[in-house]
């Protein structure tokens, strides 16, 4: 939570330089975009250092790198050029938009090198290891859906919302592994995916 506050109060800081006071210090404008950049490293990264106790855990091969960041930032980069004359009036607002796929591509560094353990399960607890850890109880798993656009594997649960786990960041022997593992927990009847495409390249 403290990372996601301070993530805030640096975006409201910046965006209030640049929209309420035109002469706003170049020194605490980079400033500012450096800590916007580092934050959600810092956070992910300080997730990643969690470990728990489990019966069974799969190791992240790969971070995917988001599509709809980059596109986002394009996007907003495009539009506020267009619609303002002066560029230097607006190149500190793009650079926040910039600041979410540099900090994406960062991470996809610290994965590759580090390979950190992202899903555990402990007895019929499964815990999803992201900026915001997800618990859920696999006896209320009510069924297993697989987008195949997105390579997810999207589980459903009675009390909770739904978690998506991205086969693509992981090993296929982890993936049929852990299918395994949730037909057993669950108390209904659930079954793989009849869309399901286990032969899936995890080559780094």
């Amino acid at each position: 939570m403290k990372y996601f506050i301070s993530l805030i109060l640096l975006l409201t800081a910046l965006s209030y330089g640049q929209i309420m006071e035109p002469e706003f210090p170049l020194v605490v404008n980079i400033v500012l975009i450096l800590l916007i950049l580092l934050t959600p490293v810092f956070w992910e990264y300080s997730v990643l250092n969690k470990n728990y106790e489990s019966d069974f855990k799969m190791q992240s091969q790969r971070k995917i790198l988001g599509v709809y960041e980059l596109i986002y930032a394009i996007a907003w980069t495009i539009l506020l050029s267009f619609s303002n004359d002066n560029y230097n009036d607006v190149i500190f607002l793009i650079l926040i938009f910039w600041t979410f796929p540099l900090a994406e591509l960062v991470l996809w560094f610290i994965y590759k090198k580090k390979k950190p353990f992202t899903v555990f399960i402990k007895e019929n607890q499964l815990i999803l290891v992201k900026r915001w850890t997800q618990k859920r109880n696999l006896t209320e798993l009510t069924q297993i859906r697989f987008d195949r656009f997105g390579k997810n594997l999207k589980l459903d649960f009675k009390s909770k919302s739904e978690i998506s786990i991205k086969t693509t960041e992981y090993n296929v022997d982890d993936i049929q592994k852990l299918l395994e593992i949730l037909i057993e927990k669950s108390e209904n009847n659930v079954f793989v995916p009849n869309n399901y495409e286990p032969k899936i390249k995890n080559s780094c």
